[in-house]
C-alpha cells in the first residue's frame, strides 16, 4: 500500500502549491505581472537539471527524443502564463477544478489521434467533468463577476490544453525510455523557455525589478519552497506510478488532490486568509463542493 501513502502525500502538496500560487500572485505580486516570477523558476529548474546531471547521472538519447522534451518543457513553461493571469481572479479551489479537464483532453486525444477506444463509462465520466466547471462559473450572482469568470475559465482551459500537449509528447515520446533523462530534457526545455520568455518581456523585467527591492525576503523564501515541494511531488508520484497500477495512482492522486484543496480552502481562509483567500460565501462554497464531488465521479469513472 506503499503507493496509497505516496499519492496522499502528492495531492497534498499539489494542494499547498496551488495556494502558495495564489498567495505570490495576490499579496506579493498585488495581482500585477506575476508572469514576472518565471526568472526564478527558470533559474531553479535550470539548477534542478544540472544537478541531477552531476549527481545522478543522465543516459543516451537520440536527438529527435531530445527535441520532443526539450519542446514538452517549454510548452510546459508557456502554458504558466495564462495559469498566472487566470489566478488574478480566481481561488485555489477553483483552479483545481478546471485542472481535472486535463485527463477529458488526454482521453480525447488518445481516442482521435491514436485510435484507443472509449468505454460508455468513460463517455459518462467526460460529460460529468465537464459539467463541474460549468457550475463554478454560474455560481456567480453578479453578471461582472461572472463575466470575470469567465475570462479566468478561458484562461486555465488554454493552461490545461497547453499542458496536456506537454504530458502526451512527454508520455509518446519518452514511452520506455530512462525517467531520470527525461525529466533531464524536460527540465531544460522549461527553464531555457522561461528564461528567454522574461527576457522579452521589459514589463516583466519592471516588475521583478521592483519586487526585488519591496519583498525580496518573502519572494525568495515563497518560491524557494514552492520550488522543492514542487520537485519532490513529481519525483514521488512518478515512483507511486511505478510500484502500483498507474490509472489507480492516477485517479487517486486526482480525487484527493480536489478533496484536499476544497477543505483547506475553507480552514486556511479562517485561519490564516492572507494564504486560504477563497469566497466563503455559502453559494460559492456549495458549488465549489457540488463542483469538487461531480470532477471526483467523473474521474474514477474516466480511469
Amino acid at each position: 500500500m506503499l503507493w496509497l501513502f505516496l499519492s496522499v502525500i502528492v495531492a497534498f502538496i499539489w494542494s499547498i502549491s496551488a495556494f502558495i500560487d495564489n498567495y505570490v500572485t495576490d499579496v506579493i505580486f498585488k495581482k500585477k505581472k506575476p508572469q514576472s516570477m518565471k526568472v526564478f523558476d527558470g533559474c531553479s529548474y535550470l539548477v534542478t537539471a544540472t544537478a541531477i546531471f552531476f549527481f545522478i547521472g543522465i543516459e543516451s538519447l537520440d536527438i529527435y527524443t531530445i527535441g520532443w522534451m526539450v519542446l514538452a518543457g517549454a510548452l510546459a513553461s508557456i502554458a504558466t502564463v495564462p495559469y498566472y493571469l487566470a489566478l488574478r481572479d480566481e481561488e485555489a479551489t477553483t483552479s483545481a477544478i478546471f485542472y481535472q479537464l486535463s485527463p477529458v483532453l488526454i482521453l480525447v486525444a488518445e481516442w482521435s489521434i491514436f485510435k484507443q477506444s472509449l468505454t460508455w463509462l468513460q463517455t459518462v465520466g467526460l460529460a460529468i467533468i465537464l459539467i463541474a466547471p460549468i457550475i463554478i462559473i454560474f455560481s456567480r450572482k453578479r453578471p461582472k463577476s461572472r463575466r470575470m469568470e469567465f475570462g479566468a475559465a478561458l484562461l486555465l482551459t488554454i493552461f490545461v490544453i497547453i499542458c496536456t500537449t506537454s504530458t502526451l509528447i512527454t508520455t509518446h515520446a519518452g514511452d520506455n525510455l530512462d525517467f531520470v533523462s527525461i525529466f533531464f530534457w524536460f527540465l531544460i526545455g522549461r527553464g531555457a523557455s522561461d528564461l528567454i520568455l522574461y527576457a522579452t518581456h521589459q514589463d516583466w523585467q519592471q516588475r521583478m525589478k521592483y519586487i526585488w527591492r519591496r519583498n525580496r525576503i518573502k519572494f525568495v523564501f515563497t518560491m524557494l519552497i514552492n520550488q522543492l515541494i514542487s520537485i519532490i511531488a513529481e519525483f514521488l508520484n512518478r515512483y507511486a506510478l511505478i510500484i502500483g497500477i498507474a490509472s489507480l495512482v492516477s485517479a487517486t492522486c486526482n480525487v484527493l488532490e480536489l478533496i484536499m484543496t476544497f477543505l483547506l480552502g475553507i480552514i486556511l481562509s479562517i485561519i490564516w486568509p492572507k494564504f486560504g483567500r477563497e469566497k466563503l460565501e455559502r453559494h460559492v462554497i456549495i458549488a465549489h463542493l457540488i463542483a469538487t464531488i461531480l470532477a471526483s465521479i467523473g474521474i474514477l469513472l474516466i480511469q
